[in-house]
């Protein structure tokens, strides 16, 4: 950038151009935007659809929430992209609360029926 300024400039001076605007070029200015992070302290979502890998929404919030709650998931974690640490966290709280709570839960790491009524029950406590 700063080389262009100096060519820029002495064209400016030579009378060869008129009038530059320099603008950041979009590699340097386009930084990733951080993820929104959702608070736990409300409900998102109170059914039992099938929610996976690649949902989006108040779904995967719900699931994020009740997966932070019990300690699989960190609060940084809870932003509505069900991607790989949800996936991951979906998985090990399966494998714990079929090994607890003695339940035929399966473990895919997919939440469905009984895996939503799994993360709102009292067990594992």
């Amino acid at each position: 950038m700063a080389a262009q300024r100096s060519i820029a400039a002495a064209l400016l001076a030579t009378g060869l151009m008129t009038g530059l605007t320099f603008t950041a070029s979009p590699a340097s200015a386009s930084a990733a935007a951080p993820a929104t992070v959702y608070s736990c302290s409300k409900t998102y979502y109170s059914g039992s659809a099938l929610t996976e890998k690649g949902d989006t929404g108040t779904r995967v919030i719900e699931v994020q929430c009740q997966l932070h709650y019990r300690g699989f998931l960190s609060a940084g974690g809870v932003d509505g992209i069900f991607g790989n640490g949800t996936y991951n966290a979906v998985l090990a709280f399966q494998r714990e609360y079929r090994s607890i709570c003695n339940s035929g839960l399966s473990i895919d790491g997919v939440v469905g029926t009984y895996t939503w009524a799994a993360l709102r029950s009292a067990c594992p406590s």
